[in-house]
């Protein structure tokens, strides 16, 4: 297996800073063809990094975040259906943009693939224009189609209900966390929105990093806005993931602050009427909710549970997460 890219710059990460341009994988064993591609879509702007073994391809898709793949369709042992299937369920992969390039080129096989979800089906011997401007468009298409949320990149409202309306379909009994922060509006008014919006990117890199080491296949994050996520992952897992974030939390927010703030341990700031408020830190409220099977009708009704108990630890001081220990309500609340 081999993974190739030329690097612009010597900083470490593959997601880091090191291009503002797109990144496209390409996921194809035939070398003549990698190597026409990369030249095709380097010329025409794009970063490319081309993986040609199969079994290496989701490990490839989450180090580098790619912007869209260039996904072939036979690739030894491994199938780019197989693929397909492991990028779609995995939370970190989902919503990436996949196009299929391939010699299969019958109306029965791009139907077939197109339905099982793949974005869009290029063949070859293909016109380098051609599958340039399919990329662009797949890639705009998917940006308003999967609603991601432009801030943190990460699933936005509609598929955040789609998930949450699956899970419940297939009677599975899954967890529901819901993370907002604190004091967060003080901050915002304080600093500005721009170092708001870095708060709330921060909350959602360390949601992120807390699913990927405690991996399961169960795991789902989407961004809802503002300062408000959903977290979905298997009960067992939930305490855990729900006690890192807000260690994690804790431990970044103090450089988000100035020096005196930071050692003050609040902001000052002045109400209308003159007084002076002081708020602390921002810190991270989680809401845990188990959705046992039948006990939910909607997404709605199921959402509605985990802000209430998220309200309830929006009560307590710091950060900290409540798990609601009440009996599930009955199947018919909507």
């Amino acid at each position: 297996m081999s993974v190739t890219r030329e690097p612009e710059t010597q900083q470490d990460g593959p997601r880091s800073k090191l291009t503002h341009r797109e990144i496209v994988l390409v996921i194809d064993d035939d070398e003549q063809v990698t190597r026409l591609v990369k030249r095709v879509l380097e010329r025409a702007g794009f970063e490319c990094v081309t993986v040609n073994d199969g079994t290496a391809a989701q490990e490839a898709a989450v180090t580098w975040r790619p912007d869209i793949i260039l996904l072939d369709l036979m690739l030894g042992d491994t199938t780019g259906d197989q693929i397909l299937i492991a990028l779609r369920g995995d939370f970190r992969t989902r919503l990436i943009p996949i196009v299929f390039l391939t010699v299969r080129d019958s109306l029965k096989d791009k139907v077939e693939h197109l339905m099982a979800g793949a974005d869009d089906y290029v063949t070859k011997p293909f016109l380098p224009e051609e599958l340039v401007a399919r990329l662009r468009a797949v890639m705009s298409r998917s940006t308003s189609a999967r609603e991601l949320s432009p801030l943190t990149g990460m699933s936005g409202n509609s598929d955040i209900l789609r998930e949450i309306n699956r899970r419940l379909a297939l009677q599975q009994r899954f967890a529901v966390l819901y993370p907002d922060l604190d004091s967060f509006k003080s901050y915002n008014d304080h600093y500005g929105f721009l170092q708001g919006d870095s708060v709330i990117k921060t909350l959602a890199n360390i949601i992120l990093e807390v699913l990927e080491e405690n991996p399961s296949p169960e795991h789902f994050a989407g961004h809802v806005g503002g300062d408000d996520f959903v977290i979905l992952t298997e009960p067992g897992h939930a305490e855990t993931i729900a006690t890192e974030v807000t260690t994690r939390f804790d431990a970044a927010v103090p450089a988000l602050y100035e020096p005196q703030d930071r050692d003050n341990g609040f902001i000052e700031s002045q109400e209308r009427n003159g007084d002076t408020l002081r708020s602390p830190l921002v810190s991270v409220s989680i809401g845990i909710v188990i959705a046992e099977p039948g006990s939910y009708s909607s997404a709605a009704a199921l959402a509605a549970r985990a802000a209430e108990v998220k309200s309830v630890a929006k009560r307590m001081p710091g950060s900290k997460w409540v798990l609601d220990r009440r009996r599930p309500p009955e199947r018919l609340v909507k």
